[in-house]
């Protein structure tokens, strides 16, 4: 895509994002997650208790859409529950195909098969025969078996709420039911979760609201078809990608949260989305922020993974204040030596010269491996800076001493 295309498409989808932030309050993040996870085709979920408006952002989202061009359903929306059968989420079966070949072929068109964006409200209230009929196929693959035919879905972008989530493994209370749905918990990539209004001043806000106030921006189908095969092209270096490991090692080290490494991989869509969502070509530190919608596993883990995150982000500033303080050590030790043996007899000067110089190099090269792309940190490419210079200034003083 061309960078003023990128720009104005990305423009778009902030309008939109702003939008829905200022009707519903207090969702900046929730918008932000669904805004990422649409741009890296990741299938999102958010949970929340009913009636702080989950299914109503995301119908609002696809309000300010226009199904401009679409090979398949532009559109395609379903409530789960006891009452819904494949027939609602596949399509109704052929009769003269079943009664010929004996197997259930489907008449997809218009159904899930054939979307190209998806809602599906009230996930897990799914049955296991709707469950069973292809539909983990379907968000695992991208794929649906239909008679003795696979095809190949034009699923762009999945997203579903839900009034809860399935209990995990080590859970006391887990059921034989959590365990089925986990298979299809995991094709989540991203979550959310949703929580009432807190701040009493929105929640007047909220009861006075305009409940018709639009927004002008509309993005075409095809500017955001545009947008998610741009994702392959955003750079991600070396450091971002150590970042995400080092993130996801701290979790498990800490908090004994584990990231598959299926996550860790796929979770690299969501930081480059991060990057096309601000009109970048490649990912910087602040992309990881991203990690935070797909690094948790249960409620409790969420408050742990966003202080990981942030302690991560932070760390450049931390090193550079210790880089400093190293610097300063040698410095001080070079001159407590020199003020030491100045007197003696054997008092050699350019070994001491020497071995601070070695002291400083090691510095240099140790700042360089761990940081090899510092013009994305500020702080770390100005104390490089400063114990460059002192190195070249004490190798000038040697010299002169010597000499």
């Amino acid at each position: 895509m061309k960078t003023n295309e990128l720009i104005s498409a990305s423009q778009k989808l902030h309008d939109i994002r702003n939008h829905i932030a200022s009707k519903y309050y207090e969702v900046d993040e929730f918008v932000t997650c669904l805004m990422l996870s649409m741009i890296s085709r990741t299938h999102m979920i958010v949970l929340g208790e009913p009636g702080i408006a989950k299914s109503a952002i995301l119908r609002e989202f696809v309000a300010h859409m226009d199904f401009d061009q679409a090979e398949g359903t532009p559109y395609f929306h379903i409530q789960m529950g006891a009452d819904i059968s494949p027939n609602n989420i596949f399509g109704a079966p052929d009769i003269a195909y079943f009664k010929t070949h004996g197997i259930i072929k489907r008449h997809y068109k218009g159904f899930l098969p054939d979307a190209v964006i998806a809602f599906c409200s009230e996930f897990y209230r799914v049955s296991d025969q709707v469950a069973n009929s292809g539909l983990l196929t379907i968000l695992n693959e991208g794929e649906f078996k239909n008679g003795t035919e696979t095809i190949k879905t034009n699923l762009r972008f999945f997203m579903a709420d839900t009034n809860f989530f399935p209990k995990q493994k080590d859970d006391l209370d887990a059921e034989e039911t959590d365990f089925k749905l986990q298979a299809l918990h995991d094709r989540f990539l991203a979550r959310y979760h949703l929580k009432p209004l807190k701040d009493p001043d929105n929640k007047v806000k909220m009861i006075l609201m305009d409940d018709d106030l639009t927004c002008k921006s509309r993005i075409k189908l095809s500017e955001l078809m545009l947008i998610q095969d741009e994702l392959p092209k955003i750079k991600m270096n070396t450091e971002i990608a150590r970042s995400m490991v080092s993130i996801a090692t701290q979790l498990e080290e800490k908090h004994k949260i584990s990231i598959s490494p299926r996550r860790l991989k796929l979770s690299r869509n969501l930081v480059k989305a991060s990057a096309i969502f601000e009109g970048r070509s490649h990912c910087i530190p602040e992309d990881l922020n991203a990690l935070q919608f797909s690094f948790w596993q249960k409620e409790e883990d969420i408050l742990k993974v966003k202080e990981v995150i942030y302690e991560t982000l932070d760390k450049p500033g931390k090193d550079a204040k210790k880089y400093e303080k190293v610097l300063t050590s040698i410095l001080d030790e070079l001159d407590r030596h020199i003020e030491n043996q100045k007197e003696f007899p054997n008092f050699d000067i350019d070994k001491l010269y020497k071995q601070a110089l070695s002291d400083l190099m090691k510095l240099i090269e140790n700042i360089s491996a761990s940081y090899r792309d510092t013009s994305q940190h500020p702080e770390i490419k100005a104390v490089l800076e400063f114990i460059d210079n002192t190195y070249k200034r004490l190798t000038k003083e040697r010299m002169a001493l010597t000499s």
